[in-house]
């Protein structure tokens, strides 16, 4: 499969760097992984690399060698093959950091965020910022297990230890694995618990060791409704809290879009920037995405909030200096 993969590459890039189109004599001459053989197998081969190329939207043409000779070749036009100039705006550039961060190959994609940046006009010392750490707790462990076993629908069993105050003893579990669930800074695992005939919400950080598989794969049947970690997560909370939070020209149709009736404008300043009371049932929620916004928004209350963002920058910016403010 990966010599195949690697001969319709081959096979791409020279179709698609040819001034004049490549009959199949020349194809088989020059693109590694034909080998120069020249017989019906060799043919058969590249008829059904030339028809995959195509069933994948390659726009592979047929056209004469040149207007004297009626011999055929191949050839792709980059204006057909090629992606268009790629211009993103400030927040999808940052939207895309964030994601690039999130699989772990910032370091090896900083050189292309670095070109975007400069195409969407981001000045030099923003486009470092966009690359911090922003601390999104996706490291919690155990999930890289129990995402294998969400995937594959497997049960699962481990130890768990219980909540603190009870009596931090340690049991065995049975659990058909249902959904992973981010909230407030933690990860849980909802699921069947076999050994008690009930749905139940475990904390990753609780389980005490490796989470093995303890069924045949395909055999948990996942809700089609994902669960609503207010509903399930031990000591959720809808409570609303109202952020006032101010936005520049370029930012505050963000700020009022996530609003969707739940939040207003509070106003209109002579400097173009517009204040809005924001409303959320989760405070660390709203916090990522005032960062992800950028400094064209301004949280300005409550003090209690306000403080945690602060802590939430300091940390990020110098993580030696802790979360204190």
């Amino acid at each position: 499969m990966v010599d195949r993969l690697e001969r319709l590459v081959n096979l791409v890039i020279a179709l698609r760097e040819t001034r004049r189109p490549l009959t199949v004599e020349q194809i088989n001459s020059r693109v590694a992984g034909y080998g120069g053989e020249r017989d019906e197998a060799w043919r058969r081969m590249f008829e059904r690399d030339k028809a995959d190329l195509r069933d994948l939207g390659v726009p592979v043409r047929t056209e004469k060698v040149d207007r004297f000779d009626e011999t055929l070749g191949y050839r792709i036009e980059p204006d057909d093959y090629d992606l268009p100039s790629v211009s993103l705006t400030p927040s999808e550039l940052t939207a895309l950091a964030l994601s690039v961060q999130l699989t772990g190959l910032a370091d090896d994609a900083a050189p292309a965020l670095d070109k975007l940046a400069v195409d969407a006009g981001v000045p030099g010392e923003q486009r470092a910022v966009r690359r911090l750490p922003l601390e999104l707790g996706l490291d919690a462990p155990h999930r890289a297990a129990l995402t294998e076993a969400l995937v594959e629908r497997r049960p699962v069993t481990f130890g768990y230890r219980k909540a603190a105050g009870a009596d931090d003893s340690e049991e065995r579990r049975r659990v058909e694995p249902h959904a992973l669930l981010h909230w407030r800074g933690r990860w849980y695992l909802r699921g069947h618990d076999v050994d008690r005939g009930a749905d139940r919400t475990f904390r990753l950080d609780r389980i005490t060791d490796r989470v093995r598989p303890a069924g045949e794969p395909g055999t948990v049947v996942i809700p089609d409704q994902p669960p609503d970690p207010v509903e399930v997560v031990p000591g959720a909370s809808r409570d609303a809290v109202e952020a006032v939070v101010r936005a520049d020209e370029e930012t505050a149709w963000a700020v009022a879009r996530r609003a969707r009736g739940s939040s207003q404008p509070a106003g209109e300043e002579a400097d173009g920037w517009r204040e809005f009371v924001v409303r959320t049932a989760d405070p660390d929620e709203l916090i990522g995405w005032l960062v992800e916004l950028g400094p064209g928004v301004e949280l300005v209350g409550p003090p209690a909030l306000r403080a945690r963002l602060v802590a939430h920058l300091r940390a990020v910016l110098d993580p030696a200096a802790g979360t204190t403010t």
